[in-house]
């Protein structure tokens, strides 16, 4: 894709969209997630409250343009996925006692040379905690001392804002940012559709104090089991490329974090180390803005002697018709250098590591909605921007993750609880002219191009 291509890309979704924004409110007569909603708002009743149902589901259309091709994928062809379907529980075991948990299944609709998924089907719990509401159990006066709960069991990690804020209906676009991708790993690569949202075993306690007429102070401190790797090297991905000819090189892309998140039901990682993790965030009342800080520190290694450490800082300013966010994280990962874990043929210059490095991410983001339509102006067209960049290893000669991106998408609220999204991007690496010859030949780019429509449905 060219750049004549992109910029048509980039203007012609979001006049399709208006083309077809119905003139008349006959948009609210249709609902077709009503029936779902009135099923779960039953459950409700029935329990009397204290089971609690939501959801959404998600199928998107992608392709990319500039990807090397692998020898067990080809990203530049379209992938088809439900990429989510999440049902949430809410389940009220006594006045004090809170638990809850998310099922998330995805299906993939692309071959599997497509997307190398190895199983179309896939479902998991991908989160599952238990609530105890420690300030009202013992009856403390929360307006002088604050609220203070505690959680325990496989919990979203309070790292920056977006992981907690991880499905997509929350979000203004379907990708997630560098910060939430090669930092925090709240989800992997793009064709891999399963386990959203960084999650791990452990405890965390949350306080929440109202300042008066000043602001909301939030502070939740954790420890889980954290990142890790059985490895040598922390960044231990290798991916085997497909250039023409015989030879098949096996590289390490060194793409950031998403190696070290554990599976969703490990309740136990590589060592004994625990790592503990601190978010404090603030929203004064004055101004819709959320502002706060991050932190992460813990052992990797097999013999609790590496440190990995995060900071990060988070920031949202929501107004009804327009927002602007974003993230900054950093990352320092200490590891040996000189060793080549990798036993198949491939370029030992790109494959040895470089010894301690570091890591860093950032995005911008804006989303603003011209107009809105229908009963109670519930309809919408969103326009949403995204500039954001990220470098995994300092170190590193070359990297295909030390790279920016310009990202535009469209979001059109159509029906009652249901949109469809256009997003269109342009990846930039850096230092392209370091790539290593195979990665070239395998049609690696120094641009990559990606187009994503998605149909998203909540209730």
């Amino acid at each position: 894709m060219n750049n004549v291509n992109f910029l048509r890309s980039v203007l012609g979704v979001p006049l399709l969209l208006c083309a077809f924004i119905p003139a008349s409110t006959h948009a609210d007569e249709i609902d077709p997630m009503g029936k779902v909603g009135q099923w779960a708002q039953d459950i409700s009743e029935l329990t009397g409250r204290r089971l609690n149902v939501s959801g959404y589901i998600n199928a998107h259309y992608m392709n990319h343009d500039g990807m090397p091709v692998f020898t067990d994928k080809n990203l530049n062809k379209s992938l088809f996925q439900m990429r989510e379907l999440s049902l949430f529980a809410d389940m009220v075991i006594t006045d004090n006692l809170l638990f809850s948990t998310e099922l998330e299944v995805s299906y993939d609709l692309s071959s599997k040379s497509t997307s190398g998924r190895k199983d179309r089907l896939e479902a998991l719990l991908n989160y599952y905690y238990l609530d105890y509401d420690i300030s009202s159990s013992f009856g403390w006066d929360t307006d002088k001392y604050g609220e203070l709960g505690l959680r325990g069991g496989r919990i979203l990690v309070p790292f920056l804002a977006y992981n907690e804020n991880k499905p997509n209906f929350k979000q203004n676009l379907m990708s997630q940012p560098f910060t939430a991708w090669q930092i925090a790993p709240v989800n992997t690569v793009p064709d891999h559709a399963t386990q959203f949202g960084w999650t791990d075993t452990g405890v965390q306690a949350n306080y929440h104090y109202i300042f008066g007429t000043t602001g909301i102070l939030d502070a939740k401190l954790a420890v889980i089991n954290g990142l890790s790797s059985d490895e040598e090297v922390f960044d231990h991905d290798t991916v085997q490329l497909d250039p023409p000819g015989a030879m098949n090189p096996t590289v390490r892309p060194r793409s950031g974090m998403g190696e070290g998140h554990s599976e969703w039901d490990d309740f136990k990682d590589n060592n004994d180390n625990k790592a503990f993790v601190a978010k404090l965030s603030f929203v004064p009342f004055a101004l819709p803005i959320d502002v706060g800080v991050s932190w992460y520190k813990g052992k990797w290694d097999n013999n609790d002697d590496k440190d990995l450490t995060m900071y990060g800082v988070h920031m949202s300013y929501t107004k009804k018709d327009w927002s602007i966010k974003g993230e900054y994280a950093i990352a320092d990962v200490e590891q040996e250098a000189g060793i080549n874990i990798v036993t198949e043929p491939g370029p030992a210059a790109v494959n040895t590591s470089t010894g301690d490095y570091h890591m860093k991410a950032w995005y911008l983001e804006g989303a603003y909605i011209p107009f809105r339509y229908g009963v109670g102006n519930k309809h919408y067209l969103k326009l949403i921007a995204r500039y954001d960049d990220v470098d995994t290893n300092d170190k590193a000669t070359f990297t295909p993750f030390d790279r920016s991106r310009v990202t535009l998408g469209a979001e059109w609220e159509f029906l009652n609880n249901v949109r469809l999204r256009y997003e269109t991007q342009r990846s930039t690496i850096d230092s392209f002219d370091l790539a290593p010859a195979p990665y070239v030949a395998a049609g690696g780019k120094e641009h990559i191009y990606m187009n994503m429509i998605s149909l998203i449905a909540e209730f």
